[in-house]
């Protein structure tokens, strides 16, 4: 009787505080066929295009220069030449990118990992939020069929600014509590932190466990050993990270639950989610996703390239075709599964996650991964290209390196990289993860 007052107490709360059905969120559900979706998108972008024509200094002078906007109006025929917005570009214009409107808006300052170089600083607002909050409940409630503000959940992050910044204030406190939320630190993650974050989970008894890709796998690698029963939460959401195929089979193994990947980031947040049937939807009514490929050219179904996004909804600090780094293989536009989003087939990892030759070929990440899988000997590893033919191995091991293991590791990655590249081997006591809390198993510090 307690739990269903508390149930019906929660459900008003969280209507009140418009986490379940906001405007922004019956909009989407609007768009419910390819038609409807396609209309929705060409209006929100040309209202970003014109907003960003008026109100920054940097898109005024860009849209200038290719002929953007005529008499008050959007050339659709000029969006293709609209350039590419790097992280550098965002550094050297950070105030002519902030819209000279955004006093008007409770806009808020945020900032990228730093996974890969300097942190951007980015603002963002209220309306963004909405719209954000909205794509994540439209996520778990229409592709994951799952009412995600109410049921039990553990969230199993790693953010230094979120987790460690004077500790989870009063209002986070209270909206974890409303939401049924326990999330777990693994920034840090010693055996007794784990053993901790098991017990957590087993108890809990969560509906849904969310969290970093490499903190689920290392959790269950230690169930694993330990020889330790996972409970089986309803689903699994890995985020943040690259969800390989060994992580996902190891994570499924043990907690005997389906994994779903999410995809989002700090500049842009939701980007696609996955479905029951395999495939990451990417929520194009929010950030417009292309798949570009060197020449910026839209790549083909099944071919990958590079991830450009556009927000539609910060009108504070523009986006506007982000190349965020990361690469993907583009899915069909319609999946069995219902959705009128197209899909992607994966996000194969960060744009420096992979190797670069010197004629330009770019090798997978995932291959070199692949050589340390079933090597009883080592407990971490990263394997770092800092020049084009100068490979670097940092390793954790456990005992001592098996030589023939090592031997067979080079010869496979000199037969990619060049039967000239050097190799060094580290062997060091840990391999730190980055300031938000990921781990990078291979990086590139080839500037592309």
């Amino acid at each position: 009787m307690i739990g269903n007052i508390e149930d019906q107490f929660r459900k008003i709360l969280l209507n009140r505080i418009k986490i379940r059905n906001s405007r922004e969120y019956l909009e989407i559900l609007g768009l419910s066929n390819p038609d409807l979706l396609s209309s929705f998108i060409m209006q929100k972008r040309d209202e970003l295009y014109l907003h960003a024509y008026y109100h920054t200094r940097y898109y005024n002078q860009v849209f200038q220069k290719i002929g953007l906007i005529k008499n008050g109006k959007v050339d659709h025929e000029k969006i293709p030449e609209i350039p590419i917005l790097t992280k550098d570009i965002i550094r050297n214009n950070n105030q002519n990118l902030i819209s000279d409107d955004s006093h008007k808006r409770k806009f808020f300052y945020n900032s990228s990992g730093g996974s890969t170089g300097e942190p951007i600083r980015l603002i963002q607002d209220d309306y963004y939020l909405k719209w954000r909050n909205a794509t994540n409940n439209f996520y778990y409630q229409n592709i994951l069929n799952v009412d995600e503000p109410m049921v039990k959940k553990v969230i199993l992050w790693g953010s230094e600014r979120d987790l460690f910044k004077g500790g989870i204030d009063f209002k986070t406190r209270l909206q974890n509590k409303l939401t049924n939320s326990v999330f777990l630190n693994s920034f840090k993650m010693t055996e007794e932190d784990i053993s901790k974050n098991i017990q957590k989970i087993n108890s809990f008894k969560p509906e849904i466990l969310r969290g970093y890709a490499g903190s689920l796998f290392e959790l269950c690698n230690y169930a694993e050993q330990k020889k330790i029963s996972l409970y089986s939460p309803k689903i699994i959401v890995s985020a943040a990270e690259n969800l390989s195929d060994r992580m996902r089979a190891t994570i499924e193994s043990n907690f005997g639950t389906k994994v779903f990947n999410f995809y989002g980031s700090r500049e842009v947040s939701n980007l696609s989610g996955e479905c029951e049937k395999g495939l990451l939807h990417s929520f194009q009514f929010w950030n417009y996703i292309e798949v570009l490929d060197n020449y910026n050219q839209k790549v083909k179904e099944g071919e990958e390239g590079k991830i450009i996004v556009t927000n539609l909804f910060n009108y504070s600090m523009p986006l506007i075709r982000f190349e965020i780094g990361d690469m993907a293989i583009l899915g069909p536009e319609t999946c069995s599964c219902g959705s009128v989003l197209p899909t992607l087939k994966k996000v194969t990892g960060r744009i420096t996650d992979h190797f670069t030759l010197e004629n330009g070929a770019i090798i997978h990440g995932e291959y070199f991964s692949h050589l340390f899988y079933l090597k009883d000997w080592v407990k971490s590893f990263q394997v770092i290209q800092e020049d084009y033919s100068l490979i670097r191995i940092k390793i954790v091991i456990k005992d001592k390196i098996n030589l023939i293991d090592q031997a067979d590791i080079e010869e496979k990655i000199k037969l990619v990289m060049g039967s000239n590249s050097i190799i060094t081997w580290e062997i060091v006591k840990t391999i730190p993860k980055t300031q938000s809390g990921k781990y990078r198993y291979t990086k590139s510090l080839i500037t592309r």
